[in-house]
């Protein structure tokens, strides 16, 4: 989705013919996946992380737009709205200082941020859900100025009736509000993990994901506060499931299908059944018509960026229109630091690359026990209870802990370097399970001890985001 599109508005001939042209695309996809033409890149990893822009009083500052063009780093981009930007990585082979090199590149490029910011009288901050955010202040004039925004509102908007989306969910405090556009979205900021699988290893890859999320979304968990109330550990999940509310085709069980969920099932024989599922399963958001040749896929990718599957598959194309495959992790919340967003991405493919080598994994814990766990863990995040492969259920924080000798000895054995698995794994990670401090449980910390002084939590939050302090070494 993060490609511009020309056009704002789009007729019923422009949806008749993105439809043919999908389904065009997805045949040839589909000869791919029956002549396995994809080329093995299953060594390579990357990394999106969103971050906000803040005034001096930790509200939010709509002027990202001047803090990109200032830094003229392709690597730093728009997002939905004025008040947040995206950093990207360069691809990088997973093996030896893979996660070491990619603090240091994606540091490389957060500091000059951090640094224009501080120079505009601004802040530049990690977090998942801001608790200084209003209601007042996602409005229209706050939404990114690039054509695929306004088109995207108009369109979900449109397919939702005109009515205004309803986000309601309970924590210690309830919320619930009426936001006639999609904006409410940009409050759930994450850090988006991409993760590169052969066409042998993608399905046991993507079912270790969902399996997995439970688990990362408590251990990244950095989100309990929204417009002031505290709700869920990970509330950016119900935020953006609720923000992009739009029920597609009924699966099995009577359930209708949303567009932003852990998806609909296992993968049974390859990632294709996702993009079956996406042809006639989720109607077109953005129907943006391309003269391109339809090998590029351009229809298909455009629309699978419209599908925010908790773990996305992805379409990868090189500039010889050789393809491959990856998936995308994007549980994960934003921040709390640089340092923590790191370890948060080495401890996903440490988990994912551990369950991917458990035997019968969709036997032992079915999708509906994943969808389960992951919600309990979005909610309770290291009180939540799980079930496990053995059939029982534990407390998630003590299972994490059991297993994670077997998670570190798991990524080592994929040519980890032993400092990079002992400096994000052993510290930081466990660090958190062996002291029960993540994000979340930290900005709780403070709000418990101080009161709802989010302003005064925010001001010492960022203090200790810039000297790059892991949260579990914070303190309230």
């Amino acid at each position: 989705m993060g490609q511009e599109i020309q056009s704002l508005r789009f007729s019923e001939q422009d949806e008749k013919e993105f439809h043919l042209k999908l389904r065009e695309e997805t045949k040839i996809l589909k000869r791919w996946f029956d002549t396995k033409a994809f080329q093995d890149e299953d060594c390579l990893c990357g990394l999106e992380l969103e971050a906000w822009l803040l005034t001096q009083d930790f509200v939010p500052a709509p002027h990202s737009d001047v803090l990109i063009e200032g830094l003229k780093n392709p690597l730093v981009v728009p997002e939905v709205s004025r008040f947040n930007f995206e950093l990207n990585s360069h691809p990088q082979k997973i093996t030896g200082k893979v996660f070491s090199n990619l603090e240091k590149h994606i540091l490389d490029i957060w500091k000059p941020c951090e640094d224009f910011a501080e120079k505009n009288q601004q802040k530049a901050l990690l977090i998942g859900t801001l608790p200084t955010l209003r209601d007042h202040m996602l409005t229209m004039d706050n939404l990114s100025p690039q054509k695929r925004y306004f088109a995207l509102n108009e369109r979900i908007m449109k397919m939702h009736g005109n009515t205004p989306m309803k986000l309601s969910f309970q924590g210690v405090d309830e919320v619930y509000i009426e936001h006639g556009d999609l904006l409410t979205e940009c409050a759930a900021t994450s850090l988006q993990v991409h993760f590169g699988v052969t066409q042998d290893t993608a399905v046991k890859y993507y079912n270790a994901s969902i399996v997995a999320s439970a688990f990362v979304a408590a251990v990244a968990a950095n989100s309990p506060f929204f417009y002031g109330k505290e709700l869920w550990d990970e509330s950016r999940i119900p935020i953006f499931e609720q923000s992009v509310n739009l029920k597609s085709f009924r699966r099995r069980d009577g359930v209708s299908a949303s567009r932003v969920s852990l998806g609909n099932g296992y993968v049974r024989n390859s990632l294709l059944e996702l993009f079956i599922e996406n042809l006639d399963g989720y109607p077109a958001i953005l129907p943006e018509l391309s003269d391109s040749g339809a090998e590029w896929l351009n229809h298909l990718r455009l629309h699978n960026g419209t599908i925010w599957r908790w773990n996305r598959p992805l379409i990868g194309l090189s500039d010889q229109g050789k393809p491959s495959l990856r998936l995308e992790f994007r549980v994960p919340s934003s921040g709390p630091t640089v340092k923590d967003a790191i370890a948060n991405m080495t401890f996903q493919i440490a988990l994912v690359e551990f369950l991917f080598q458990q035997e019968s994994l969709e036997e032992k814990i079915s999708f509906e026990d994943a969808c389960h766990n992951f919600y309990q863990a979005c909610q309770k995040g290291f009180d939540a209870e799980v079930k496990w492969t053995d059939g029982q259920s534990h407390n998630i924080q003590k299972l994490l802990l059991e297993i994670f000798p077997k998670i570190v000895d798991t990524i080592e054995s994929r040519g980890i370097d032993k400092e990079d698995t002992y400096h994000y794994l052993e510290k930081v990670i466990k660090g958190r399970l062996v002291s029960g401090q993540n994000g979340a449980n930290w900005q709780k910390g403070f709000i418990h001890t101080h009161g709802k002084r989010f302003q005064e939590m925010l001001e010492k939050y960022y203090q200790f985001q810039r000297s790059n302090t892991p949260v579990h070494e914070w303190t309230v």
